[in-house]
């Protein structure tokens, strides 16, 4: 019986320092945030609504912040369970004035169909002396659950991230 209470604190010890671990985890900073609600802000739907979603990542050479316009998921019907993209055009202009200073500018295209993201562009430069590496891309990863539900009754609910 006492060696199961050892292995009981063990695991709770354990707990302890991954919570720990977990808050002290670099998060994203202020002026990333702030960045992606701006840019974000410049995304313009061809028709209907969207919602921009978006992933940023520390790494060796400095933050990485990519963004791209939800899907709408079809509930009911003969489509029942499919994902629609929206289609958007953006203001590359105004995207470029987010930047502090641009050092590269970029467009990928794919023209292979299992890419799923069929077109990215790139933007890397400094925002506020912050090194920050943009990709917005034309369709959302597959990883990336919808930002809207569309009903057979043209209800539209928006999906918690």
């Amino acid at each position: 019986m006492a060696q199961s209470h050892l292995l009981v604190q063990h695991l709770l010890k354990q707990l302890e320092h991954h919570q720990r671990d977990r808050r002290n985890r670099q998060r994203r900073p202020e002026w990333l945030s702030a960045f992606v609600h701006q840019a974000s802000a410049l995304f313009e739907p061809l028709s209907g609504v969207g919602r921009v979603g978006s992933t940023c990542e520390f790494s060796d050479n400095g933050w990485e912040s990519r963004l791209y316009l939800g899907c709408t998921e079809i509930v009911g019907g003969k489509n029942d369970g499919h994902s629609q993209p929206v289609s958007f055009e953006i203001d590359f202009v105004r995207l470029r004035e987010t930047f502090t200073q641009l050092d590269e500018f970029h467009w990928t295209v794919s023209g292979s169909a299992d890419s799923g993201n069929s077109s990215f562009i790139t933007m890397r430069g400094s925002v506020d002396h912050h090194k920050l590496c943009m990709k917005v891309y034309s369709r959302p990863p597959k990883e990336a659950g919808p930002a809207f539900r569309r009903h057979s009754d043209g209800s539209l609910d928006a999906i918690d991230y």
